[in-house]
């Protein structure tokens, strides 16, 4: 094929290798009085003498076999083993390397502008392993578990302590590092694992397995697990497996003011006389709404001040 042919379509290079068939076997085909049965596995092309909307070349295409009595059938790739095996042969290969055929077989997707190999090459573990070992070392749970396998003792409160060994100081589960009771270090250990650019947000398996290569603590699955269904990226990003939900049911109309309000705190403002949030409160039955200013922490915004405000303000 030449390099303009092998830009055509897949429907018009299975019909351009029909012609060149009936070409080649011309004298032959031409003379005979029955039918050819043509086997391919292109449906599609099934219906080529019956289709009204042709391109100028497929016109052109199918003038040739005007001449001759034929029919194209189709037949799958399980039912078309051998001829599937001749046409797929390995040492079938272009042998010109000039010829720009060539050039177009192996194409570099993922360049070296669009990605940085240091992100691979780079063991994201190692940054906090230091940390892990200075957290094993002096962690309180992590020396009463030492103290109970000093005792020989196959379990500690809830955790299992068959497995578990000690060396310089340091605790292991089989060959795994025992990573500390820190929750924090924990939600390090698994962000840099699971948000590296190298993996991708994979999935809470794959996220157990990586991890679970090096590191070990007790409910380790479980805690995975939370961290993955909380990440933003991952719910935002990847289909939901859950059952479909039942039909949204619409809120209940109000019989009078104020009896169901909507409320929002309008928060990261800048400073304006002392005030950095904004309290929305809007009643869903007339539309009528409160904006409140008030100068409100993460920590201060509770249940107890909210309601204050609510009384103050609109009760």
């Amino acid at each position: 094929m030449s390099s303009a042919e092998c830009n055509y379509e897949i429907y018009n290079k299975e019909l351009l290798i029909i012609i060149w068939a009936f070409e080649h076997w011309r004298l032959k085909l031409k003379l005979t009085d029955i039918s050819i049965k043509m086997f391919i596995n292109h449906q599609t092309l099934t219906s080529l003498m019956k289709d009204k909307k042709l391109s100028r070349r497929q016109m052109h295409w199918i003038q040739k076999l005007t001449d001759f009595n034929f029919r194209i059938m189709y037949r799958s790739d399980k039912q078309n083993i051998k001829i599937n095996a001749l046409t797929r042969q390995a040492d079938v290969v272009l042998r010109n390397l000039e010829d720009e055929r060539v050039h177009y077989q192996w194409i570099t997707i993922l360049t070296s502008n669009r990605m940085k190999i240091a992100d691979l090459k780079k063991n994201i573990s190692k940054l906090i392993y230091k940390q892990i070992l200075e957290t094993n070392e002096i962690n309180e749970n992590c020396m009463l578990l030492r103290e109970a396998i000093a005792r020989d003792e196959t379990q500690y409160e809830d955790i299992k302590l068959k497995n578990c060994w000690t060396q310089n100081e340091i605790l292991y589960h089989d060959s795994q590092l025992w990573v500390s009771f820190n929750e924090l270090l924990q939600m390090n250990l698994i962000h840099e694992m699971h948000d590296q650019s190298s993996v991708d947000h994979s999935d809470i398996l794959r996220t157990v397995k990586v991890i679970k290569r090096n590191y070990y603590w007790s409910f380790m699955r479980k805690t995975i697990d939370w961290y993955i269904q909380n990440c933003y990226i991952c719910q935002r990003s990847k289909t939901s497996r859950d059952k479909s939900n039942n039909l949204l049911q619409s809120l209940l109309i109000s019989e009078q003011r104020w009896q169901d309000i909507a409320m929002n705190f309008i928060i990261n403002l800048f400073d304006s006389s002392e005030y950095n949030v904004i309290l929305t409160i809007i009643c869903r039955l007339l539309k009528e709404r409160h904006y409140i200013s008030c100068i409100i922490d993460d920590k201060d915004i509770t249940v107890k001040k909210t309601a204050e405000m609510l009384i103050q303000w609109v009760y």
